[in-house]
């Protein structure tokens, strides 16, 4: 008796979880259960979305434009579409929305305040949690710059709540919208290309499953209020151009696995703020031009003399290697200057703060 009990409580407790009965997931709604401002999208939820802005015809089936999506939060945050042309596609199994990535993408209107606070994005190649402040104003649900960046190829759900979510609290609202059929993890993308760009609203990237990646090519570029970078594993990148560019907030760099790595053109070009860069970086890469990838950042004198000393112990001497630093400071005379006559010794050329 007690086990069939114990049974029954669980089926309860699932069902409230799971939403029988028409009520929707529980979980995800709780979030905004004390009149917390955000929004909450939900494809898979049919009844809020719509071929037309107005909400008076609804999308029944896969392969219609979706002009309007409406806010599960309840604080009435629709995304919105104007433009035909530029309307994302409801597609099934699992529901989503499906974009283009030249142009597709809703707007939503920020309230006065703006909102901080926490996004869960759920695509289909991997779900993640992001510390965001977001400006009052229109904002775009889908893809950024007018549709062009966005991590996957369909928006599968998301939330933005004002106010940080709890550890448990991104774990719970990942969890519902991965039951709803979004990808837990990036762990299998081997491109991440343009993932991230313009991101300008995150301000803390989470450590995702990067194992697999072989190509960051301004995955983060202009993501100008990103604070600090995830131990990834980079183990498998090859390419790295522009992968931080104009990250402007940046301060230190986190030490990451370039062995696989052959491509480093304007990595951290633009950090302006990049002043701490670890030792041993560079010292099992595969390869590479590194041309402008320390241009008009902030390093200090220790840090150049890290790069240049990693970029000697990489033992990189064949083809045509550039190396090009502006902004911070000069390599010292002691460590920094001698790692360059060696790299020039090799056939690079090597340009610096101070102008050795």
């Amino acid at each position: 008796m007690r086990t069939l009990a114990f049974r029954g409580l669980r089926l309860s407790r699932l069902g409230a979880m799971r939403g029988v009965g028409g009520g929707g997931p529980a979980g995800i709604a709780s979030l905004f259960a004390g009149g917390q401002q955000g929004a909450w999208f939900d494809p898979s939820t049919l009844g809020t979305l719509f071929q037309d802005t107005a909400a008076a015809t609804a999308i029944t089936g896969a392969g219609q434009s979706v002009a309007r999506i409406n806010d599960r939060s309840g604080r009435d945050n629709h995304g919105i579409q104007d433009t035909a042309s530029k309307r994302p596609t409801y597609q099934t199994a699992p529901a989503r929305l499906a974009l283009d990535k030249i142009d597709d993408v809703m707007l939503v209107t920020v309230p006065a305040g703006g909102w901080t606070g926490t996004m869960v994005l759920a695509t289909d190649v991997g779900t993640a949690s992001y510390e965001v402040t977001i400006p009052a104003g229109a904002y775009e649900i889908g893809g950024r710059d007018n549709g062009k960046y966005f991590p996957g190829g369909a928006l599968v759900g998301q939330v933005i709540r004002n106010g940080s979510l709890t550890s448990g609290e991104k774990a719970a609202a990942e969890a519902e919208m991965v039951a709803n059929g979004a990808v837990a993890s990036y762990g299998a993308v081997t491109n991440m290309a343009l993932f991230w760009r313009n991101r300008a609203e995150v301000t803390q990237f989470p450590l995702i499953d990067t194992s697999a990646c072989t190509n960051l090519t301004s995955a983060w570029e202009s993501c100008s209020n990103q604070v600090t970078v995830p131990s990834y594993d980079t183990s498998s990148v090859n390419n790295f151009r522009s992968a931080w560019y104009a990250n402007s907030n940046i301060v230190t760099m986190t030490l990451l696995d370039t062995s696989s790595g052959s491509g480093f053109v304007l990595t951290w070009a633009n950090c302006t703020s990049l002043t701490n860069f670890p030792a041993n970086f560079f010292d099992d890469i595969s390869g590479g031009d590194f041309d402008y990838a320390f241009y008009s950042t902030n390093l200090s004198e220790a840090s150049i003399d890290n790069i240049l000393v990693s970029l000697v112990a990489s033992g990189i001497a064949a083809g045509t290697r550039r190396f090009l630093q502006t902004g911070g400071s000069a390599p010292s005379v002691a460590v920094g200057q001698p790692a360059i006559d060696t790299l020039r010794a090799r056939g690079w050329t090597v340009i610096v703060t101070g102008g050795y």
